[in-house]
């Protein structure tokens, strides 16, 4: 599997749980909106960094599929704990090497 179909599991995985759309705002800074998770709004939506290069960083190379699936489990459980104790004000979550960050303001490159 390649980083790009990797990224696309994990954006089809997420958006079976999640109401989520591209954001496109801000060319250097990809990520999804989340505005609603198992069918509890988010409100205001959250901003989620990732794309293919920061999927691949927090994750490492790709494995095969049995790992993969697990990783992408993983990182679907932080997201969702991470939304869930978020601070309010908190929009925008950060893909890092030792987890997911919730944040007020948007990641610089």
């Amino acid at each position: 599997m390649d980083p790009q179909e990797r990224f696309d599991r994990f954006r089809s995985a997420l958006g079976f749980r999640a109401d989520l759309a591209d954001v496109a705002d801000v060319a250097d800074a990809p990520g999804l909106a989340l505005a609603a998770l198992d069918g509890e709004p988010i409100e205001p939506p959250v901003r989620l960094h990732v794309d293919v290069a920061s999927l691949t960083d927090h994750l490492g190379a790709p494995a095969d599929d049995d790992h993969e699936a697990a990783r992408l489990q993983s990182l679907l459980a932080q997201i969702e704990e991470a939304l869930l104790v978020r601070e309010q004000g908190q929009d925008h979550l950060v893909l890092e090497a030792a987890g997911l960050r919730a944040t007020s303001s948007a990641p610089t490159r």
